[in-house]
């Protein structure tokens, strides 16, 4: 590619990134908020254990989450006074705890996960048709793209 073309190619996608932040940050910063707040925290644990279905220990948790084991420890604590998970000793090496959801724990996913797709399905219809295939292309290969451009571990 010749320089002037890859210069002219470096700004537009300098300038996509920060557009693309803007977009992000500013315009809907509460819906951020929301997300990255279930990303992080109590839904992200209980959406781990409701998708892993048996008990788990804080320290797949915390390798789950990306967390240090005090920010589960508080996250946790915080779930089993809201009774959404229970820890128990493990009866087979009773120096791990075993956190499994509750009944409560899997109705706040359900709910959590319903009001989400209402809002997308909301969105959506806003969107139109035509709008919402084209999102979905777009969004489709700016994941695989993504993908292909993650650091090899």
């Amino acid at each position: 590619m010749p320089i002037k073309e890859k210069q002219n190619s470096l700004s537009f996608a300098d300038e996509a990134v920060t557009t693309w932040n803007e977009i992000m940050s500013n315009s809907r910063r509460d819906m951020m908020e929301d997300i990255n707040r279930a990303n992080r925290g109590e839904l992200f644990i209980l959406h781990f254990l409701s998708m892993r279905n048996t008990a788990a220990l804080p320290s797949e948790l915390s390798a789950a989450l990306q967390a240090s084991t005090a920010r589960i420890s508080a996250l946790l604590g915080a779930l089993e006074k809201k009774g959404q998970i229970a820890r128990e000793i493990d009866r087979s090496n009773r120096r791990n705890i075993l956190v499994t959801i509750t009944e409560e724990g899997r109705n706040r996913v359900e709910a959590e996960s319903e009001e989400m797709k209402n809002r997308m399905t909301r969105v959506f219809s806003d969107m139109g048709e035509a709008d919402t295939a084209e999102f979905l292309r777009l969004t489709r290969l700016f994941s695989e793209l993504m993908q292909k451009h993650m650091p090899k571990e």
